[in-house]
């Protein structure tokens, strides 16, 4: 069984110019869109567990901490420097 992220992401495979409009490419960034909240929600308690691991002496699963790790510049803190 497939989820919908999985049939959509399968249809932009099929065609996957950037030019050019699809509804597989919409449809995918709605869906997206639409569980940000959920997602940024998700990766602040993997990355929690991931801290806590570290702190229990425990080796993190690396599956989850490579997810983390990806998302990090998405979902975690920002560094900002001074233009200036």
């Amino acid at each position: 069984m497939k989820s919908l992220y999985d049939e959509l992401a399968e249809k932009l495979k099929q065609d996957p110019r950037l030019t050019r409009h699809s509804l597989a490419r919409a449809d995918l960034g709605l869906l997206l869109f639409n569980a940000g909240d959920a997602l940024r929600e998700l990766w602040a308690a993997a990355d929690a567990e991931l801290t806590d691991a570290r702190a229990q002496g425990r080796s993190p699963s690396p599956r989850l901490e490579a997810a983390v790790n990806a998302l990090r510049p998405i979902f975690g803190e920002r560094r900002t420097t001074s233009a200036h």
